[in-house]
């Protein structure tokens, strides 16, 4: 069978969790016989000087065939827009889809690529599966956060709230006119187009759920990883009935070179952070938290710090000259199980609903206890007490009690230690094969 999987954004220049699924799944179905490929975007061309209006190139990425594409930011001037409908970019992607002619499209996400890539694929007759990895369909900030960091319950005001969210310089502008972009907006595409201007970025955010949505209701198979994500998109009017739950499994290939410590160290119990250094992800609540334990212990962060040097200069303020917190920087992907291997326990202080963290997927099959937000999917992995220890996100005091279990009787580390079959990678080879085979052509 031929399949196109289609991704934000893809390895080797991006390495966040998803990217790293992508590629392990498409891996796993080129042995079991299927022709895979990846078509991707390239959010950093700007970095990258092209001096073209777009890019489209081919490339081998670890063995993984990719059409990889790009717009010049010269012509995404409506950035909120682009986000999720460019004609350029749904001409890339349909000439990609009439060349490689697949037989199912497996879409993981389609930020900047845009929901016109569904509509070319209807025209074509391709059946399409889209996975939900995050909450891009209803929020355009992906994270249902809203700008100072609180939870969202959705987009505001059919999408016009979303407009001080993501545009704060125009909200008190756009007072006067935003009945008439509600109503325009329930009536006709975004009416302003790719112009840059005030009213035109905001027409873009006006009814973009319902438009998304839409579009989403018309694929052939929808996919939540968590049984919270799911829920979600039902609490934003999508019909749950369309949704499967399909859980993550983890490539055990990721965990290469992985040995347990043994908690009994001189330095005492260390604790390890793996993943994005922002501050939805929370780290500064649990180096908070430890900074106030006396006792033994080693807090490792893996994670790039020149990603968002604002965030990461506040972290390492915070740690001043301890030398107990130690920022180890990014490291290759084939080095996880190397990196695991120095824990004792996970921390994943999460804000943000998560939808099921691979990183926490991947402590736990390496054998490690987390240390978790109770918020989103994971708490549905991980369970106080059982294989973990939650607490409310965002509170240190919790955050320090549950820290202070594990440093005041490290033996609790080995009774906490996830016990049973983790879901594989295979696992979710199996799900999907058998889900193409069930999408009528």
């Amino acid at each position: 069978m031929k399949i196109l999987f289609v991704i934000h954004q893809f390895l080797p220049r991006h390495v966040t969790g998803t990217e790293q699924y992508v590629r392990s799944l498409a891996l796993g179905l080129r042995d079991r016989g299927h022709d895979v490929r990846v078509f991707a975007y390239e959010p950093q061309l700007e970095a990258q000087g092209d001096a073209a209006v777009w890019i489209e190139r081919d490339e081998d990425v670890g063995g993984v065939p990719v059409r990889r594409v790009g717009l010049h930011p010269d012509v995404v001037s409506n950035r909120q827009l682009a986000d999720w409908s460019h004609p350029i970019a749904e001409r890339l992607f349909r000439r990609a889809l009439d060349e490689f002619e697949p037989d199912r499209i497996h879409v993981f996400h389609l930020r900047n690529i845009g929901v016109g890539a569904l509509v070319e694929a209807e025209k074509a007759g391709v059946p399409v599966a889209v996975n939900l990895m995050d909450f891009w369909f209803v929020c355009p900030r992906f994270t249902l956060l809203h700008r100072d960091g609180h939870l969202c319950d959705g987009p505001p005001d059919d999408g016009l709230g979303c407009v001080p969210c993501l545009l704060p310089d125009l909200g008190p502008l756009l007072e006067p006119v935003g009945e008439p972009l509600r109503r325009t907006a329930h009536h006709a595409l975004v009416p302003a187009g790719h112009r840059d201007s005030r009213a035109h970025r905001a027409a873009a955010l006006v009814g973009r759920k319902e438009r998304l949505l839409e579009r989403l209701a018309r694929v052939d198979a929808v996919i939540a990883p968590s049984v919270f994500l799911k829920r979600t998109f039902e609490a934003q009017g999508f019909d749950g009935a369309r949704i499967r739950h399909v859980p993550y499994g983890v490539d055990p290939s990721r965990l290469v070179g992985h040995a347990r410590r043994d908690v009994r160290g001189a330095d005492g119990v260390r604790f390890g952070y793996v993943g994005s250094l922002m501050p939805h992800k929370g780290l500064h609540v649990a180096i908070e938290a430890l900074l106030g334990l006396d006792g033994p212990w080693v807090l490792e962060v893996h994670g790039d710090l020149d990603v968002h040097p604002a965030y990461s200069d506040r972290l390492r303020a915070l740690v001043g000259d301890d030398p107990r917190v130690e920022f180890r920087g990014g490291f290759r992907p084939t080095d996880l199980g190397r990196v695991l291997s120095g824990f004792d326990a996970l921390v994943a202080p999460s804000l943000w609903y998560e939808n099921t963290p691979f990183t926490v997927l991947e402590a736990q099959m390496a054998g490690l206890p987390i240390l978790a937000s109770d918020l989103g999917g994971i708490s549905e992995v991980v369970r106080s007490d059982e294989n973990g220890l939650l607490f409310d996100a965002g509170d240190v005091a919790g955050a320090r009690a549950a820290c202070a279990r594990l440093v005041d009787a490290p033996d609790l580390v080995e009774s906490l230690r996830p016990k049973g079959p983790a879901r594989t990678l295979d696992d979710n080879l199996d799900d999907f094969e058998a889900l193409y085979r069930d999408l009528a052509p």
